[in-house]
């Protein structure tokens, strides 16, 4: 499998360049714009064919622009991506407006960026700009692996800090781990991520910190000062830092517990209107779940994963929270409101996010033979004490031991045995 990295690089730009930069960032998302306003026929659809687009806005751009035509090339491109997926969206029924540009970014590519190890040049108004790079250990490790090809990046301007950055994309070939073991991994609020082998972990810190920094710029957008303005553009760039960061914390974790039960695949929710298939109506609660990056985390599993072989796979999580994982039985009354689980058939109880947790991966194991991933043949589902095949009776899975009481259980965090 390809492993895909994004190293976020520092730049050390030479004082009378970086005005070079900026101007080409304008233009850059200026040609971006311009693109997208050209894009409609005149019998009303959008153009996505890069040929084609090309034909109608290439000239122009460099026309208006100072842009190297590739640079014209690659905004036009950014371009015609964005209006791909607003389409995408259309076609779902979803409303979504035209892309408009205005992050401070360029997209480079080879003909557009020579990278070396500790330094680069890039392409602008007014001719190449040298930089030198600013980092630490963690970019070094990558930037000196050989195993990674450096294909292209994007400049970014962090105006909290008033640095230039590149995000220089990598690129390298991974076995994929053999075998066929699954991990269920069921993400919600209150406890970020629970996998079916019984880990979880514990969102508190994370909406914590997100309704710390909602209160901060509540009460900065109300003062409407400039300097409340400018405060809020450097908060922005803290509480992106911070969600992140939890956001790794979080990923790296799974993957080593993926790794610690011989797993090859990792079973996850598929994102399609995950926000609104978690809407409870509470207004609080409906702001934490925009806030909340699950793209992000499911992205970041898939490329920390991807490093030891381990494959992510998104599945449909329709009454994953319903249905017992032990009997198969359905029903809305199974889950009270407090998120514990209690099966009104068999009348096995777990916490509820476990239960669904073990669910998501039992259903990866079903997916039809020819639609399933390349590797994974009937399947064990892995769990906090041992594995469940496909082809065992349902009532081989975990169940809570006899004599232990509700609250034990409660408190346990799906403290669970095989029996």
């Amino acid at each position: 499998m390809e492993v895909k990295r994004t190293v976020p690089v520092k730049l050390d730009v030479p004082d009378d360049r970086r005005d070079d930069l900026h101007t080409t960032i304008d233009q850059f998302n200026d040609a971006a714009n311009y693109t997208v306003e050209n894009a409609r026929k005149d019998d009303g659809y959008l153009i996505l064919n890069k040929s084609k687009i090309h034909d109608r806005v290439y000239y122009d751009l460099r026309d208006r622009t100072d842009l190297p035509a590739n640079l014209c090339v690659r905004a036009y491109s950014k371009a015609v991506e964005a209006l791909k997926s607003t389409v995408a969206e259309w076609k779902k029924g979803n409303s979504r407006p035209l892309p408009h540009f205005s992050e401070p970014s360029t997209v480079y590519d080879k003909r557009t960026l020579t990278i070396k190890d500790r330094s680069a040049t890039l392409s602008t108004v007014n001719g190449r700009v040298a930089v030198e790079y600013v980092i630490g250990d963690y970019q070094q490790s990558y930037l000196d692996d050989d195993d990674y090809e450096k294909r292209m990046g994007t400049l970014h301007y962090r105006e909290d800090e008033g640095a230039f950055y590149l995000h220089i994309v990598l690129l390298k070939e991974v076995e994929q781990r053999e075998g066929d073991r699954v991990m269920g991994v069921d993400v919600n609020l209150k406890n970020v991520a629970v996998t079916s082998t019984g880990a979880f972990s514990d969102g508190g810190e994370l909406l914590w910190g997100q309704n710390h920094y909602f209160r901060v710029r509540r009460s900065l957008q109300a003062k409407g000062t400039r300097s409340a303005k400018q405060a809020l553009a450097r908060l922005s760039g803290r509480e992106n830092r911070f969600v992140l960061d939890r956001l790794h914390t979080i990923s790296r974790r799974l993957v080593e517990e993926a790794r610690t039960h011989d797993c090859s695949y990792i079973a996850v929710e598929r994102l399609t209107h995950i926000r609104e298939n978690m809407d409870n109506g509470n207004d609080r609660t409906k702001r934490q779940i925009h806030d909340w990056a699950f793209r992000e985390l499911q992205e970041m599993l898939e490329w920390k994963g991807a490093e030891f072989g381990i494959s992510v796979e998104p599945i449909p999580p329709a009454f994953t929270s319903q249905t017992c994982s032990r009997c198969g039985h359905q029903s809305s009354t199974n889950r009270g409101s407090d998120g514990w689980f209690a099966c009104n058939e068999c009348g096995q109880e777990y916490d509820g996010d476990y239960n669904a947790a073990k669910n998501i991966g039992l259903k990866l194991l079903t997916v039809p033979e020819g639609k399933r991933p390349s590797g994974l043949s009937h399947g064990q589902l892995a769990l906090k004490s041992g594995t469940v095949n496909l082809s065992d009776d349902s009532s081989s899975a975990e169940f809570r031991p006899e004599g232990e009481s509700h609250g034990q259980a409660r408190s346990s965090n799906a403290s669970v045995s095989k029996r």
